[in-house]
């Protein structure tokens, strides 16, 4: 999200949903509209999903939903720590004790965070002692729980806006004069798109999921070396069933004009009235 006069929450996500929320509340005069202007919906054809996706729950606009990440991605980290890249604020907000065990993890000589030695590596047995703690603690907390943990090496990710009902739950990520982030702090290749994805997948549980793109400007579709490089520890069918579940990337002025929002009616900046 950018935090200048163009933030995306504060002049897009929020306003453009909230018309829409206190015209109809509930969704049901355009949902399905917005939904249907989505340029990948083959996952839900012939379901019916989009086109009657059921009355919304309460809608907090003004709280981005917060999403733990996947269990089996900090698993993978944990046992391959020579694949991530230790971060240049990698030692910027951690406690001592954070520091020396993710430097037994990645094969740290020095505690501070700056240029690895390439002729000195911890010796194998420690490696192992922090794969263990990290696996015993990652097992007893879960996901849910790794949130400011040494071997957490992703952390949470937000949704700019969450709409669920009984039958669908559905994720916006909202752009204006920013791009999808191309990386994670400790593992580069994760694109944040399909970091959402992933997480999104997860946060749902049993009930159906879908995850929207709603940007000023038409973007680029993600390369399949993309999506292999951000999802090492899942197999090709299943990276490739997950990505059905983006329902692709709209303008604002497309969701306007699916919605009946007038595009003009949304701010320039955070500062107009």
């Amino acid at each position: 999200m950018t935090m200048g006069i163009y933030n995306s929450s504060l002049t897009r996500v929020r306003p453009f949903f909230r018309m829409l929320l206190q015209c109809d509340p509930q969704g049901f005069s355009w949902l399905p509209k917005l939904l249907a202007v989505a340029p990948n919906p083959e996952l839900y054809d012939g379901t019916g999903l989009l086109s009657d996706p059921g009355p919304l729950h309460p809608t907090n606009l003004d709280k981005e939903r917060k999403l733990p990440p996947p269990e089996a991605f900090l698993r993978w980290l944990i046992e391959n720590p020579d694949q991530m890249t230790w971060p240049k604020n990698g030692r910027a907000s951690f406690s001592p004790e954070t520091m020396r065990w993710r430097a037994k993890l990645m094969g740290r000589r020095d505690m501070a965070g700056g240029p690895v030695d390439q002729h000195a590596q911890l010796r194998e047995a420690d490696r192992k002692e922090a794969q263990q703690r990290a696996m015993a603690e990652l097992s007893r907390c879960g996901s849910a729980g790794s949130n400011n943990k040494w071997w957490a090496f992703e952390g949470r990710t937000s949704v700019d806006c969450y709409l669920g009902t009984d039958r669908l739950r559905i994720y916006v990520e909202g752009k204006r004069t920013d791009i999808l982030s191309p990386s994670t702090d400790w593992y580069p290749k994760r694109n944040q798109l399909i970091r959402n994805l992933e997480s999104a997948r997860h946060d749902s549980g049993n009930t159906p999921f879908a995850c929207l793109v709603i940007a000023e400007e038409k973007m680029e579709q993600l390369p399949d070396s993309v999506i292999q490089d951000s999802l090492p520890h899942l197999k090709e069918q299943e990276r490739r069933q997950l990505f059905r579940h983006f329902l692709g990337i709209i303008t604002w002025r497309e969701a306007c004009e699916a919605t009946g929002v007038n595009y003009g009616d949304l701010p320039a900046t955070i500062s107009a009235p």
